[in-house]
């Protein structure tokens, strides 16, 4: 078996497992990103939807979305300012690529939230985040559709998590809609870290 029969194995979690482990065991940088370079040209060809992206392999179906929000979102989240974001962003990707859509969900919030946390904001949970980003300026009027409609999503998906649980015999959120969120809060947190403001900032009466 050559290493691509070996990658073809897209369905055991086993091998991707090995693949995504093997980085670990070699100490010199340039033999690692070659490693990871050869292993994402090989992923390209067969079209398998998984990738090396700093160090480790995520999960993703558009490679397009994943070059256009996915990738740039991790590494704007790369410094330490925003380590919970990018902890709660892969953990998202991971859980996405275990079948689990409702925590991948959970996660894409928590990233949301944490990024507006790294960025000074203040509030326990995400609508009073949110709230002050608009007073900072952060976020605007205009951004109101996409924040409400984050949190209704998140809304939404706790509420079938809680209705559909296993005692109900029913599956909980699809993978599309998992994939939706991740790249919805992935592109918003683009733009909240540009650090262009979005409105003027609230005088405090």
């Amino acid at each position: 078996m050559n290493s691509n029969d070996l990658i073809r194995c897209e369905d055991n979690l086993v091998t991707l497992d090995m693949i995504a482990a093997l980085p670990v065991l070699v100490r010199d940088q340039r033999h690692r990103d070659l490693y990871e370079e050869v292993v994402n040209s090989i992923l390209n060809e067969e079209r398998i939807g998984h990738k090396f992206l700093d160090g480790e392999l995520v999960a993703f179906q558009d490679d397009e979305l994943m070059q256009g929000v996915v990738e740039p979102a991790l590494k704007l989240l790369i410094s330490r300012q925003f380590e919970g974001a990018q902890k709660s962003y892969r953990e998202a990707l991971e859980q996405i690529s275990h079948e689990k859509a409702g925590n991948a969900i959970t996660y894409a919030g928590t990233a949301l939230q944490e990024t507006l946390k790294a960025l000074e904001c203040k509030g326990n949970v995400l609508g009073d985040l949110i709230r002050d980003a608009k007073s900072k300026g952060i976020l605007g009027d205009r951004d109101a559709p996409l924040t409400e409609g984050v949190q209704r999503f998140l809304s939404w998906s706790a509420a079938e998590r809680n209705q559909n649980s296993d005692a109900h015999r029913y599956s909980e959120a699809p993978i599309e809609d998992a994939w939706l969120m991740v790249h919805i809060v992935g592109a918003l947190i683009v733009r909240l870290t540009s650090g262009e403001p979005r409105q003027p900032v609230q005088a405090n009466k």
